[in-house]
């Protein structure tokens, strides 16, 4: 048998079998058997598929984390990264020495030295009060060591994605990843979150996934949206994905339904910037000022309409458009919750002010966890201590100090205007990379304002575009640098006397 139709046959039998625990799951209404055999088989797929790209990917992208016992949120990440590293080290680093031997190898540096320095102080403010993996249960034995491991994760990102990728038939490989995987994931989620199954509301949120409901019982899973994002990225880059008229309809169709059905305002303005900044980088101007101009007419339309829809019932449609409206805001809740939002930032800001220079936060966790019922005063001690300001630069501030806060903010700009003018200088002469480049940027600048409303600078996607700037930047360099062909001299062949 063919090694293609071996691959076929496992890929039908594997398809089988996930169809049959659909049904099972559905009938019964336990999606247990369903999320098990489909981690198996996904990461056994993985696993066996050569490269690194596709289990990195994933493992970046999954949503929920894994139920280990007495370790809260315990990232996906953390084993693919480990399994990549471990098959770079025993595959990879043999094809290092052979292509180092050859003149060849890719001299790769994972980071700029802001970004260095940020982790080092990271690292020694880890040391300054330590946190330990907790082992025991609640109460006075929780820590803050998940957020910590959030911090070494984004370094190991930094230091692998580019060993990972490795050239330029990688690049194009991981942005495709990308997408497929937003595509399962989505394709998983919108499903589920229109069917009003509290049994996979349940079952999510044991997996880490923040899950909700709206008022017409649809569910909420606030980690779509960004899986939509990435599409509609893609949607603008052609040299990113290439595919059909169709199924680029049906693409942007799978893409708006989950910014949508995901409920956020704050992915709802990401998707204004991506949408806005990646045609003005590959020079489409024109294009640009249309989107501008139609986001500006149908926002002033919602917001003149926002006392007649704020009376209609509360779908996941109204909440992103509560984003231009306050009638709107108001009526989904916004109000309450920017109120929870800034009664957090406050008491974010008082610490700092007590503690500017080395932060204070991830620590003190026993004081919030001592029971299954907290208090808002309790709730709120919980977010400080974990970085759960709902403020990546105030979170920033609060853990690692204020300098450390300023250097961050001065990496993600650096990073921002660098890609954004390697975007416009490549346009012509290397669209491909070009177009990587608008990938980083779009996302970097939406970040910049969900970051507002985000949780921490210890998210790995940040640092999994800085990671993929640099990389790029220094692919073009290197391939440039790769020494020219040596000419070849043949005798020429005498006539015979």
């Amino acid at each position: 048998m063919r090694p293609q139709q071996l691959t076929a046959l496992i890929t039908l039998v594997a398809a089988v079998i996930l169809a049959l625990c659909l049904g099972i799951s559905i009938a019964t209404e336990n999606y247990a058997l369903l999320a098990f055999v489909a981690t198996i088989v996904v990461i056994c797929g993985l696993v066996v598929m050569p490269g690194y790209v596709p289990l990195f990917v994933f493992s970046l992208l999954v949503p929920f984390s894994l139920p280990v016992p007495f370790v809260w949120d315990f990232p996906v990440l953390l084993i693919g990264l480990g399994i990549c590293a471990v098959k770079h080290w025993l595959q990879g680093g043999l094809r290092q020495r052979g292509l180092r031997k050859n003149g060849q190898n890719f001299q790769y540096h994972p980071a700029t030295l802001p970004m260095i320095l940020f982790m080092i102080w990271a690292f020694l403010r880890f040391c300054l009060n330590p946190s330990v993996p907790n082992a025991f249960g609640w109460g006075a034995n929780v820590t803050g060591f998940r957020a910590w491991l959030d911090y070494a994760l984004c370094f190991a990102i930094l230091f692998y994605t580019g060993r990972f990728i490795g050239n330029r038939d990688g690049l194009l490989k991981t942005m495709h990843w990308i997408a497929y995987v937003s595509v399962l994931f989505i394709v998983l989620f919108v499903p589920l979150t229109l069917s009003k199954s509290t049994a996979a509301a349940e079952f999510f949120f044991r997996l880490g996934m923040f899950v909700t409901t709206f008022e017409n019982g649809m569910l909420r899973f606030v980690a779509l949206p960004v899986f939509g994002l990435f599409l509609i990225a893609f949607l603008l880059l052609p040299n990113l994905m290439q595919v059909g008229r169709w199924a680029r309809i049906a693409i942007f169709a799978m893409a708006f339904s989950a910014i949508i059905l995901g409920g956020s305002r704050t992915s709802l303005a990401m998707m204004l910037v991506i949408v806005a900044v990646i045609p003005m980088l590959r020079g489409k101007y024109l294009q640009s000022a249309i989107i501008i101009g139609s986001t500006v007419v149908l926002s002033v339309s919602v917001y003149l309409a926002g006392p007649m829809l704020s009376k209609l019932p509360q779908t996941s449609f109204m909440r992103p458009l509560a984003l231009v409206s306050p009638d709107l805001t108001e009526a989904s809740g916004g109000d309450a919750n920017l109120e929870w939002r800034e009664v957090r930032w406050q008491r974010g800001l008082d610490q700092i002010r007590k503690h500017p220079l080395i932060g204070v936060a991830y620590g003190g966790l026993e004081n919030g966890l001592v029971s299954d019922i907290q208090s808002e005063d309790e709730s709120q001690n919980l977010s400080l201590a974990t970085g759960g300001v709902h403020n990546a630069y105030i979170a920033c501030a609060l853990a690692l100090g204020i300098p450390a806060a300023v250097l961050f903010i001065l990496i993600l700009i650096t990073q921002i205007f660098t890609n954004a003018a390697r975007a416009i200088a490549l346009r012509k002469t290397d669209p491909f990379l070009a177009e990587v480049h608008c990938f980083v940027c779009a996302n970097l600048l939406a970040i910049v304002a969900a970051a507002f409303f985000a949780s921490d600078m210890n998210d790995p996607m940040i640092w999994f575009m800085f990671a993929l700037g640099i990389f790029t930047r220094q692919l073009r360099r290197q391939e440039f640098k790769k020494p020219a062909a040596s000419p070849v001299f043949v005798q020429p062949v005498l006539a015979p006397a």
